[in-house]
């Protein structure tokens, strides 16, 4: 007999009660969502915690997993309200708990080392080494970037059942563009952080491609000629669901949508919870019809994302960045005399009596209305009654389906009628000392055997008349109708002969199923001395104290982020003193772009990197390998064989912002210095204290202010870098901005070098190794006249971002900085560095409330 395929969990959102519900009633094995604080969508109805108690309560009822999400980044005045959360969320049986944050993830293991964590893909964990990370500080599944392809997916996964933990892949829903958790572009347009759940979607507004030359300081020169604006980086909606059978080897299916309605939640996971059903029986072919469902639920265009190759088109939708519904026609002209739509090139599925539909046009309000009518097709054309006049060439889509918004109502109507996953129970029933008896067998929330008991009210009789029969017992007994259970017998020893009322035994039934229920809800709590072992751990945390940083008495050290040797010669020549050099050779390409072969590759940046060095060390400088903020594993498997020679060369480490990198480079190289970079998203005391083992030196947060600085409370034994001068990269995303249509951003010539949004604030582009586009921030980050707060909070390196500038730009701000810390006239170097700026200067976050 064949044997079944393994079958994810099916995960679904709930950003509401409402859709909770949704979701459970639609099938769902286990749903996330999110308490009122700590959680990645800040502005999704969300759950207080009375309503996050009942709402696990009730899903455990139901066998189904509640995942709650504490996936944003914290300040340290925030730890002991997380502490506290964290210990509120293990008492009241949450299954698992979602986290970003190295602090919150420490304070875990430390309060309540028993809570199930499973780490956010705002952790950015895209490699082997990411996973080791995971499984060695007590993660016991881990959601992976969405920007992995399927076969790294599966490398992943041989990896993951070596370490024991498991894997969760986005199924369905918007996509970020860039990588999650290492996205800044919305902190540093308005201060609303994705890190911390606020993030205002910049990516869902039109930008233009600005193509020029570099001036003398690599700000764009633009050429003349304007092109169109568009959503360049507004991806399509992910949905794998003809790919489902590809995707059986993980954990968990994850749909997206916390900040979707309850019908969204419920017609698209009903979708995957059929295909993963028909997967299991072997039946499964995908259904045109249920793709088009989800397309009625909502959508911006659908992709199969990185997941599968999309690139290009097939991946972003640059002409409409919201739901654009199903379109069925263009508008021909429009009627006057009978206020009618006359709508053409029509494809179907057409509009039908209830639906809505909206008529779009680009720079155009949208205009919708609803149907009440039955359409006819005449001549290939279709008359709508419209409210008002509306344009030719208007494109008409159908936004809202009469029949999906039924069908999503019935499935969340059930709900209270046993909708949903079935709990199986397993019934062995007899006699005890003459009442009728019922064992029930079924799992916990952790898969232990459970065992409830229930007997008859009164003892049973012998039978004048119509003996009670044992297939009448088992069938009374079985009918668990709108219950959200699934009665099968096991045993029955039943002799027959005797009586009991019917209603006895079907009360029989009700209290056996409401022991299970509460069974299964003690089964996911927590024992009470564990809850008070926990406590006594916070208590001792709270009392926690911490000494305030003094300045440092070795003076600071200016370090660079250089990708270019001019870079390094202007910086060391206006005092840089330690280099983080990333070099450029292209190790991949979209096609634009010259690609090297491997052993290519690693003759140019071990030559690179050796003429880097010398030029460092002839200046007393250090010379830091700056590993790309995104390390798959193409990269490290060139990378980490250069470590040895280069080391024996000379050179003084490596900075790296992946978690698990620092080990992999040690293992290769022990006594290799490791600096982290700002990708390991520093903002609090914990995460310092968790991260410190692993790294020489660490730059914090580039989100955090000089409030959140000063609680760090850096000792004198520890190296941190602050990032004080530059434009901040925003964004890390793997689409090519410029795929097929413009010059490449790493071209020295007539290159795409930004794009501008509507406000006219243009971001720079450049291109790292593995051809992944990062965007900048479009004013630089200047904080010279704030080094005496910045040295007097403990911090020994001031970070300054060169890559893609020129070596004059180099020289000249490094020199403004050496002169402003060694008294020179601040306000004069300040117009200095303004001068030469790409936009203009800011202070960002740090004089104000930081990342909030």
């Amino acid at each position: 007999m064949e044997k079944s395929p393994h079958i994810p969990e099916l995960l679904a959102p709930a950003g509401s009660r409402e859709a909770f519900e949704a979701a459970i009633a639609a099938g769902a094995d286990a749903v996330y969502l999110s308490g009122s604080r700590f959680g990645a969508r800040a502005y999704a109805a969300n759950f207080d915690d009375d309503a996050l108690a009942q709402a696990i309560q009730d899903a455990h009822a139901r066998g189904v997993s509640v995942y709650v999400t504490v996936n944003t980044l914290v300040s340290d005045d925030e730890l002991p309200a997380v502490a506290e959360y964290l210990l509120f969320l293990y008492r009241i049986g949450a299954d698992a708990i979602l986290i970003q944050d190295h602090g919150v993830l420490s304070l875990a293991r430390q309060i309540v080392p028993k809570l199930t964590l499973h780490a956010s893909t705002q952790m950015t964990i895209h490699s082997i080494e990411g996973l080791r990370y995971a499984a060695a500080h007590g993660i016991s599944r881990v959601v992976l970037a969405r920007e992995l392809s399927i076969d790294e997916v599966r490398s992943l996964q041989h990896e993951a059942e070596e370490l024991g933990i498991g894997l969760e892949l986005f199924a369905h829903g918007a996509l970020c563009m860039g990588y999650s958790g290492q996205c800044l572009l919305s902190s540093v347009i308005g201060g609303r952080s994705g890190n911390r759940g606020t993030c205002a979607q910049p990516c869902r507004r039109k930008y233009m491609p600005v193509i020029g030359r570099s001036d003398r300081y690599g700000r764009v020169i633009p050429d003349e000629e304007e092109r169109d604006p568009g959503y360049l980086l507004s991806p399509q909606d992910l949905a794998t669901y003809p790919r489902m059978p590809e995707m059986m080897d993980v954990a968990a299916l994850k749909i997206e949508g916390r900040m979707k309605s309850p019908e969204y939640v419920a017609i698209v996971t009903s979708i995957y919870r059929k295909a993963l059903d028909q997967i299991q029986a072997g039946t499964f072919s995908p259904d045109p019809a249920e793709l088009l469902a989800a397309q009625f639920a909502f959508n911006r265009g659908f992709t199969q994302g990185h997941l599968f190759g999309a690139i290009g088109s097939a991946f972003v939708s640059e002409d409409r960045p919201d739901n654009r519904g199903v379109v069925f026609g263009r508008v021909q002209w429009y009627d006057r005399e009978r206020g009618e739509a006359v709508v053409g090139d029509l494809t179907a599925p057409y509009p039908e009596r209830g639906d809505g539909i909206v008529f779009s046009k680009d720079g155009e309000e949208d205009i919708g209305c609803e149907i009440w009518t039955n359409l006819r097709i005449e001549s290939g054309r279709m008359r709508v009654k419209v409210p008002v006049p509306v344009k030719s060439g208007m494109e008409v889509a159908i936004n809202r389906r009469a029949g999906v918004q039924q069908e999503a109502a019935a499935i969340i109507a059930g709900f209270e009628r046993g909708g949903g996953r079935k709990v199986r129970i397993s019934l062995f029933i007899g006699m005890d000392a003459g009442h009728l008896f019922v064992a029930g067998h079924l799992r916990g929330m952790k898969g232990e055997d459970l065992f409830v008991t229930a007997q008859s009210a009164s003892p049973m009789a012998e039978a004048r008349t119509r003996p009670l029969t044992a297939e009448t017992i088992s069938d009374l007994l079985t009918r668990t109708g709108e219950t959200h259970f699934e009665a099968v017998i096991e045993e029955l020893h039943y002799d027959g002969g005797l009586f009991l009322p019917i209603q006895e035994v079907t009360a029989l039934r009700r209290e056996l199923l409401s022991k299970a229920e509460k069974a299964l809800i003690r089964s996911a709590e927590p024992v009470s001395g564990e809850v008070a072992e926990a406590r006594e751990r916070l208590g001792l945390f709270r009392q926690e104290t911490r000494t305030p940083a003094l300045r440092r008495s070795a003076p600071p050290i200016i370090a660079v982020y250089a990708d270019s040797v001019d870079q390094v010669r202007g910086a060391l020549a206006g005092g840089c003193r330690r280099v983080c050099y990333e070099p450029a050779a292209a190790l991949s390409s979209c096609g634009r772009r010259q690609k090297l072969e491997v052993s290519e590759w690693e003759d140019a940046v071990r030559n690179e990197l050796i003429a880097v060095m010398e030029l460092c060390h002839q200046h007393k400088a250090s010379c830091f390998w700056k590993f790309p903020e995104i390390t798959r594993h193409r990269f490290l498997d060139a990378a980490l064989p250069l470590l040895d020679d280069l080391y024996a060369a000379g050179i003084d480490g490596v900075m790296v912002g992946g978690v698990g990198i620092s080990e992999t480079v040690r293992a290769r190289v022990p006594e290799m210095a490791v600096a982290g970079s700002s990708a390991l998203n520093i903002t609090n005391r914990s995460a310092m204290e968790a991260l410190k083992p692993s790294y020489t030196s660490v730059a914090l947060s580039r989100e955090i202010s000089l409030a959140e600085l000063r609680s760090l409370c850096i000792g004198d034994d520890e190296l941190v870098e602050f990032f004080v001068q530059g434009s901040v990269p925003a964004m890390i995303t793997e689409h090519c901005i410029a795929y097929g249509r413009f010059p490449c951003p790493s071209h020295t010539g007539s290159h795409l070098a930004a794009i501008m949004d509507q406000t006219g604030r243009s971001f720079p582009l450049r291109v790292d190794g593995e051809c992944r586009t990062i965007i900048g921030n479009a004013v630089e980050t200047c904080l010279i006249d704030h080094l005496d707060l910045i040295l007097d909070a403990g911090v020994a390196i001031l970070g300054i971002e060169l890559r893609s500038r020129t070596e004059e730009y180099a020289a000249v701000i490094c020199q403004a900085y050496t002169s402003a810390l060694s008294g020179g006239t601040i306000d004069q170097l300040k117009d200095d560095i303004r001068s030469i700026s790409w936009g203009g200067i800011t202070t960002g976050p740090f004089p104000g409330g930081g990342f909030r």
